[in-house]
């Protein structure tokens, strides 16, 4: 799968669990932004759009005078028509992983932003996004994309989601020819889980990738299970529905 999208109602962790990624990756060809919520008084009045270079930039509050109207928030469409833009182009060139926190009303306000994203995913390179559960068209097309894997995020499993996409995002990132081959397969079973091919015919994809995997990582035993099984059964679940 060439792209993941979190999922996750607001305030279950989405963001902090963008922020640890991007933090275990700083020193990785990343780029992208986060959606940082500005608080005054203890109160949420507005929120930044944070570039992976350290600036805040306001995004939206309550007490713009012009921009768009998204609940109690004005959005500054201007930042995400020319910062976010921007930014997801400049991936596109020279990123291995592009992080985008997140999609939702706020961030998909601008047009050109939107386009940006569609164009990221159609041509761009290994996207983490997290988006909102809100029913809007966009994020809903984005969900039944055939490259795009789901990860539902709880409060439950927000621990374990983010040591499996660690150790996924450090293998993508790691150059070498060893870890081309594994990721050629294991993208190769993604797809036959896809097309419905035979589940006999998975397994026995999926057992030469375990033993791929234990040649390649002899001292880390956890190493399979925690790159493959989880997302290979997220696969079966979203595409086969069972």
């Amino acid at each position: 799968m060439k792209h993941v999208l979190i999922v996750g109602p607001p305030r279950v962790g989405k963001t902090t669990l963008i922020q640890r990624l991007v933090c275990a990756l700083r020193r990785k060809p990343i780029d992208g932004f986060v959606t940082e919520e500005l608080r005054e008084y203890d109160q949420r009045t507005g929120f930044w759009l944070s570039p992976l270079d350290g600036r805040q930039i306001l995004l939206a509050h309550r007490q713009l005078e012009s921009g768009v109207r998204v609940g109690p928030y004005r959005v500054n469409t201007s930042v995400l028509d020319e910062v976010g833009v921007s930014i997801i182009r400049r991936g596109m060139k020279g990123a291995s992983v592009l992080f985008l926190d997140e999609l939702g009303r706020m961030e998909l306000s601008s047009r050109a932003l939107e386009k940006a994203v569609l164009e990221a995913f159609e041509h761009g390179p290994f996207i983490v996004a997290t988006i909102s559960l809100a029913p809007l068209p966009f994020l809903v097309s984005l969900k039944q994309r055939r490259d795009v894997e789901l990860i539902p995020l709880t409060t439950s499993n927000r621990a374990v989601v983010e040591e499996e996409l660690s150790a996924r995002l450090e293998v993508h990132c790691t150059e070498g020819e060893a870890i081309r081959v594994l990721q050629q397969q294991a993208e190769r079973i993604c797809e036959m889980i896809i097309r419905g091919e035979p589940p006999i015919d998975i397994e026995i994809q999926q057992q030469a990738l375990r033993e791929a995997v234990a040649r390649l990582f002899p001292d880390r035993q956890s190493f399979y299970p925690l790159l493959y099984e989880s997302r290979f059964r997220r696969l079966w679940q979203q595409f086969r529905g069972h």
